[in-house]
């Protein structure tokens, strides 16, 4: 039988054979793994969440890569964890090839790119389990025409170290498609899914309990601190939070979701001017990211900063034109602003919006 404990140590004896071109990535940190996984609901495939944690992505080609970047665009390219990051959170704001409606957490986890700009993604949902099957996402099809490519990824990886980074592997639709995995996430009742919800959620104090004992081990984990402030926001001890979010923040200060999180630490304080600031700094580092927008015109408004306010609104509208919470607060802007037909027109988008 194939492990992935195998595989990755035949990638391993590749990457040292001066005969392979070989660039793969040092280890991807397993809090942007765990932290992927927390804020989208999904759940990578064990094996593939190993190969992260050896090789943060990377590919193999047929000559030098002194040109790594051209040959993302030849080659079979493994993404790293903040790749798919990224990728999955493009997708899920389209709604990509999947009823927006189907279910709470969007399921087409992308984690490879092709030669002829496919992708290859996992499907997450109760009939994959913990490991998914591999998928061949083709941009002009459906996912009622997306054949199993690979069992897993431990047999996906195997096959592209046989063939040197560039599987051939066609969709095989008699092993199954892909929406047969999507609509089993489609089904699952309501009372189940809070069931499932419940029984996952951690206490405040259970939370507090665990990362204490992990601070002392690691105490500049900014995931863990993450994690604490967020529990201490919940109990009501607000100063607490923003003290543990603010190491996070000096640890890595380029996550614009840590300078999120400080931002409705504090505008849950009332403290909108400084709330700003942070949400502006997201902004910066994720300026097509609408919630982080929608953060930031929210504070402006609360801080009668209407114009400003209104053009994040509008800013949002013109990425997302379905987006509710923007039209809501644009509503509010305009009638702020005594533009009072604006305000209506917003309305009947927003009781359209919510009929359907």
């Amino acid at each position: 039988m194939i492990t992935i404990e195998k595989v990755l140590e035949r990638l391993a004896a590749m990457k040292a054979d001066p005969n392979y071109y070989t660039r793969f990535n040092f280890p991807a940190a397993s809090t942007k793994i765990l932290r992927f996984e927390k804020l989208t609901g999904v759940r990578l495939p064990l094996s593939h969440k190993k190969f992260l944690q050896r090789y943060n992505g990377g590919m193999i080609v047929f000559t030098s890569l002194t040109e790594c970047d051209k040959y993302k665009t030849e080659s079979a390219w493994l993404f790293s964890i903040e790749e798919i990051t990224e990728r999955y959170s493009d997708l899920k704001s389209m709604a990509w090839k999947v009823n927006s409606g189907m279910a709470d957490i969007y399921p087409i986890i992308p984690f490879c790119s092709l030669p002829n700009n496919e992708v290859l993604v996992f499907i997450y949902g109760q009939k994959s389990g913990e490991e998914s099957p591999v998928f061949d996402a083709f941009h002009e099809s459906f996912p009622s025409e997306w054949g199993i490519v690979a069992p897993d990824f431990t047999y996906f990886l195997s096959t592209y170290l046989d063939t040197h980074g560039h599987p051939e592997l066609p969709g095989d639709e008699e092993a199954g498609v892909a929406s047969d995995y999507i609509d089993e996430i489609a089904v699952i009742r309501e009372e189940e899914k809070e069931t499932v919800r419940e029984a996952e959620k951690e206490t405040p104090d259970e939370t507090l309990t665990r990362t204490e004992a992990e601070l002392k081990i690691n105490p500049d984990s900014p995931f863990t601190c993450y994690e604490r402030a967020l529990a201490l926001k919940e109990k009501g001890d607000i100063e607490q939070a923003y003290l543990y979010i603010s190491k996070a923040i000096e640890t890595d200060g380029q996550d614009a979701f840590y300078r999120y999180i400080r931002g409705a630490i504090l505008s849950d304080a009332g403290e909108y001017r400084a709330a700003l600031i942070d949400y502006d700094v997201s902004v910066r580092l994720k300026p097509d990211d609408t919630f982080f927008l929608y953060s930031r015109a929210d504070s402006l408004f609360h801080l009668e900063m209407l114009h400003a306010s209104l053009d994040d609104c509008n800013k949002i509208i013109k990425m997302e034109d379905n987006n509710l919470l923007a039209y809501m607060l644009r509503r509010d802007v305009y009638e702020a602003l005594k533009m009072d037909d604006k305000a209506g027109e917003d309305q009947e988008v927003i009781d359209r919006l919510r009929r359907d």
